[in-house]
């Protein structure tokens, strides 16, 4: 919402008192600063490295055009899949949340081409559970105010550690355990092991579940839904 708050300045009372608050400040948000806050002072709170032990942190390492089926045989897995996919662009995440639904899952997309009333309408049917898989970018999943996801899927790698960290601190929160995976290709392997370092994250490295293993586990909770059903 830049230019409307660069509009809204513009028509002010000069005589005024201005605070700027931003999670980031990047170039854009500072010549703001610059153009309508005389003699301002800049206030940084210290960066806190998270630590989440209730956050299980996993890591796949998979070729590029493997991804999308890793993140199928890892919602089939899941009992009660409910999570956030994050990809770096608003393509990618319009192109992984189709591919989902022509997979059979129920998945909304949130980016920044979204207006604010669209981004509501899919956030509170996401809340409401009407969909379990919401596949975001980083600058639309800011200020989520969503609890008990079980998972947190990096379908890319971040960019930074501390996107890193915003992203895995979506889940396993209040008490409860969660889990955040991350893929990456082979080339990426560096650049995790410095997000790893900087974040002083333990990420752990794991197996993509095996389409045996997800068949298995849809026999199983076949059976106990069977079972239920004759019981009651």
């Amino acid at each position: 919402f830049i230019e409307d708050i660069d509009f809204i300045l513009s028509k002010s009372n000069p005589d005024r008192t201005i605070l700027l608050f931003s999670a980031t400040m990047p170039p854009q948000i500072l010549s703001l600063a610059t153009k309508y806050m005389n003699d301002y002072t800049t206030v940084k709170v210290k960066k806190q490295t998270l630590s989440n032990p209730l956050t299980d942190q996993i890591y796949f390492e998979v070729r590029e055009s493997d991804k999308g089926e890793a993140l199928c045989r890892i919602i089939d897995q899941e009992a009660d899949f409910y999570g956030l996919i994050f990809c770096r662009t608003k393509l990618d995440v319009e192109r992984v949340k189709d591919r989902l639904i022509k997979r059979g899952y129920f998945a909304e997309a949130m980016h920044g081409d979204l207006s604010q009333a669209q981004r509501e309408r899919v956030l509170s049917k996401f809340k409401k559970r009407q969909y379990k898989i919401m596949v975001v970018t980083d600058v639309a999943s800011r200020g989520l105010d969503i609890n008990d996801l079980s998972h947190v899927i990096n379908y890319a790698l971040p960019q930074d550690p501390e996107s890193y960290v915003h992203r895995i601190g979506r889940t396993g929160r209040a008490g409860k355990s969660g889990t955040a995976i991350t893929f990456i290709t082979p080339s990426e392997y560096r650049k995790l092991v410095y997000i790893q370092k900087v974040s002083k994250m333990d990420i752990k490295k794991g197996a993509v579940p095996t389409v045996k293993e997800v068949v298995e586990t849809k026999r199983v909770r076949l059976k106990e839904t069977f079972h239920k059903v004759i019981e009651g």
